[in-house]
């Protein structure tokens, strides 16, 4: 449910999760809310603090019914509705940077959905008790 990812250079830790929609839905279903709850929980007690939070949507563009500003339209609903969700559940207010994106194809590889919403949360590293990322360079060179 939660994954951590590092960048040996930048040392930024990433939690993230993925929500997927169904086809022309833009609304959080309550599994999806409970889903939501129980990452923000584990989130939390990885780390103390968030320095902000980044939310991108997708939506897929079916022509006709569908164009790509329609598809960017529902993407941006899907991210406001994720974002209101995470302010909610959230234990502490936390900075959200929403992306919108429109897909030709309902899927990628038949592996991932293009209906969905990704949350990273950016753990505070400056607060937090994890390793150095870079430890054992010599004294007097910067990081």
């Amino acid at each position: 449910m939660l994954a951590t990812c590092g960048h040996a250079s930048a040392c930024q830790r990433i939690i993230q999760i993925t929500l997927t929609f169904a086809d022309g839905s833009a609304e959080l279903d309550r599994s999806q809310i409970v889903r939501l709850a129980g990452w923000i929980t584990n989130a939390s007690a990885m780390f103390g603090t968030y320095t902000n939070a980044g939310i991108e949507a997708g939506a897929t563009a079916n022509p006709p019914e569908r164009t790509r500003e329609k598809a960017v339209r529902l993407a941006r609903v899907r991210a406001d509705n994720v974002a209101l969700a995470l302010k909610t559940l959230f234990p502490a207010s936390i900075d959200i940077e929403k992306f919108a994106h429109a897909y030709r194809e309902k899927r990628d590889s038949d592996v991932q959905v293009n209906d969905f919403a990704a949350i990273q949360l950016y753990p505070d590293l400056k607060t937090s008790k994890i390793p150095d990322c870079n430890p054992g360079l010599p004294d007097g060179l910067e990081r």
